[in-house]
Parts: C-alpha cells; structure tokens; sequence
C-alpha cells in the first residue's frame, strides 16, 4: 500500500476532514463520554471553524493517503524540541495496516533536518479510557509518562495519558524498536 502525507490547505480539505472525522469520533468515543460531551468536544475541536483558528495558531493538518485515498489525518505543533500531537485519527477500514507507524516514521524524517534538528520528541495526549489507542501508541515506542486531567470547558473533563516517543538518533531508521 502506497503512503503519503498531505498538508491541508484548502476548504475542501478541511470539509472532507469535518465530515470523516464526527462519525469516527462519535464511534470511538461512545464508550468514553457522553454524546452531549461528543458534540461538544467535536465543535470545539474539530470543527470547520476550530480547523481555521487552530491553523491560524501554529497547528498543523496533515491528510493521511492510502493509494491516494484520504485514509486519516493528523493535527500537531512543534515547540522548540518536540513535536505534540494533537489528534491523530485513522478511518476505520484503514487500521491495523500500518499507517500509524508510516505516519510516525513520516514525522521522523520531516524534522531530521536542520531546521528541526533540535526536536527530540513526539508527544499525545490519550484518554485512559482508550486502550486499543493505548496499546497502539505503545507498539509504536510512545511510553506513558503520566496521568493529566484536562479541562475541556463546559464542566466536561478528559483523564488522559501524556505519552512520549523520543526520537532515535539518525542512525536508527525503524520507528518503534525496543528502547
């Protein structure tokens, strides 16, 4: 399976973002929060007009393709050294082929230059909750590095994992070798 990544920048991309991202959040996070917390996370989040804001704030979308069909997408920022991921969201049908990993690996070589040289790591936040996520993460190298309540507004609350993978030196090419 071909893999790309695709840097969002058009209206059309944030739209098919929007409309392939609220059933995915809907279904994986239906046995975590209320769907009142859902909707309100989704608009605050992941809205066409949360996408305009966080962009205008240093976010940046990414669209996953598979043989060049939208198969996911990744939002994150870097810092001074290390990049944090702020959703990574994979279509249902793609999971478990690899493309996280590609993803990952993706992000490695991005910022092996000079211009990122200084990122050291790649850093989520994931819902204690969310196992499949969790172990996931893991088999990709992130390890947990503690427990964080965040305050999502609106009374809601998210108890998440702060997760970290910490680059390998550029001699190592393989993503989530042991440590």
């Amino acid at each position: 399976m071909r893999f790309d990544v695709m840097p969002v920048a058009t209206e059309k991309q944030m739209s098919e973002i929007v409309s392939v991202a609220d059933p995915i959040w809907h279904d994986d996070y239906k046995d975590i929060f209320s769907e009142d917390q859902i909707d309100y996370m989704f608009e605050k989040f992941q809205s066409k007009s949360a996408m305009k804001q966080q962009m205008a704030d240093r976010h940046i979308y990414y669209m996953l393709l598979a043989d060049n069909s939208f198969a996911g997408y990744i939002v994150f920022q870097t810092n001074h050294d290390h990049i944090f991921i702020h959703r990574f969201c994979i279509k249902p049908e793609y999971r478990r082929k690899g493309l996280a990993r590609r993803a990952i690996s993706a992000f490695d070589t991005m910022v092996s230059g000079e211009e990122f040289s200084s990122i050291k790591k790649i850093q989520i936040l994931v819902e204690k909750q969310n196992n499949a996520t969790i172990e996931a993460y893991e088999r990709l190298g992130f390890r947990k590095i503690k427990d964080i309540k965040v305050s999502l507004g609106n009374d809601y609350y998210s108890n998440d994992y702060y997760m970290e993978y910490c680059r390998k030196s550029k001699k190592s090419t393989e993503i989530g070798r042991a440590h």
